[in-house]
């Protein structure tokens, strides 16, 4: 052989073995070998769960993989609470007239809320009520994309929410501000995020009535919710817990509460329609003995609980105080089973 062909042979081999070194030193989906130690996985799939963004047994989180307990993720079957994360709990479908076996679930206003299991999605039971965050495919949304509601959309594929709806992505919602940077508002629909009623981001029709103004039907409300209110049809807006509902306009000190709306006979919504009396703004968890103590007008009596205790409507720990001893769980409250404030 002749010494030129060898040398450019070698060199060419050189070349390849530094072209190798950079992939891994960059972490281009590989494990960066140190000193015969594991380094830093690098990915850009952000909320990917194992590979190919990731080694088995860690998710892509910032721009790194990290370790997660897939048996504990968002989905996975489960017989009790402790089974699942710690902000998860474990939902029994049938308990919310939905199908399916026991699974990891999590309060949600929105599909991101379910996030980094990026196929889990805001789920809303037909009988309306709570969000809850389920598998896409198990809840008929087998594809499911990264585009946010009110972005142009060719297939449900292309939406966090899985559905498509001409042309546009929609999603679930529980206020006006899980819509505004589409300019949309939160309104009631029937058929859109559920088979029955619930909220989800929608365009509003100019002129519309604002909250608590009188209305003869939906359509004159801005949300698309008239309701009955101590004998009066008004104009009212969605809610997550009574914090979030503003006083009657125009009547000093009097408060409103949060409460499940009947639409129908088997149907309900979250909205802002009770007026509590009493002039108590004692929040979820102070100790309580009648209704009129509590910003929300529940007190209520648990088993395990010697005393009794202002609660909530919720959609999340969040709503629910101090996260180290309550959080937002199922719970049947009148016609449907919805998220409450429960001790830990």
């Amino acid at each position: 052989m002749r010494p030129g062909a060898a040398r450019r042979r070698l060199l060419r081999g050189l070349a390849a073995l530094a072209w190798l070194g950079a992939l891994a030193w960059l972490g281009a989906g590989c494990e960066v070998l140190v000193d015969g130690t594991l380094g830093t996985v690098l990915c850009a799939d952000e909320g990917a769960i194992g590979p190919p963004a990731c080694p088995e047994g860690s998710l892509c989180r910032g721009g790194a993989c990290v370790e997660q307990q897939l048996e504990r993720a968002l989905g996975a079957r489960c017989a009790r609470h402790e089974d699942c994360g710690a902000l998860d709990f474990c939902l029994d479908p049938a308990l919310v007239d939905g199908e399916g076996p026991r699974a990891c679930s999590r309060a949600c206003c929105s599909s991101s809320d379910c996030d980094p299991v990026r196929d889990a999605v805001c789920w809303i039971p037909d009988s309306g009520g709570s969000g809850f965050c389920r598998v896409g495919r198990d809840v008929g949304r087998p594809e499911v994309g990264t585009k946010l509601s009110g972005a142009p959309c060719a297939a449900p594929g292309d939406c966090r929410s899985g559905i498509c709806h001409d042309g546009t992505c929609v999603d679930a919602c529980c206020s006006d501000t899980s819509c505004a940077t589409t300019g949309a508002a939160c309104r009631l629909t029937t058929g859109l995020v559920s088979a029955g009623p619930a909220w989800a981001c929608q365009a509003v029709a100019q002129g519309n009535g604002g909250y608590f103004d009188r209305c003869d039907r939906d359509a004159d409300c801005a949300s698309g919710l008239c309701a009955e209110v101590e004998g009066i049809d008004r104009c009212t807006i969605p809610c997550c817990g009574s914090e979030m509902c503003p006083p009657v306009p125009g009547v000093a000190g009097q408060r409103v509460g949060c409460a499940e709306l009947a639409i129908d006979a088997s149907s309900t919504v979250r909205a802002c329609i009770t007026l509590p009396s009493g002039d108590s703004f004692a929040a979820v968890g102070v100790p309580c003995d009648a209704p009129e103590q509590c910003r929300s007008g529940m007190c209520i009596d648990e088993p395990e609980q010697t005393q009794r205790f202002c609660s909530d409507v919720c959609c999340g720990d969040a709503s629910c105080g101090d996260a180290a001893f309550f959080s937002c769980r199922p719970r049947v409250t009148g016609r449907s089973w919805a998220l409450r404030c429960e001790p830990k």
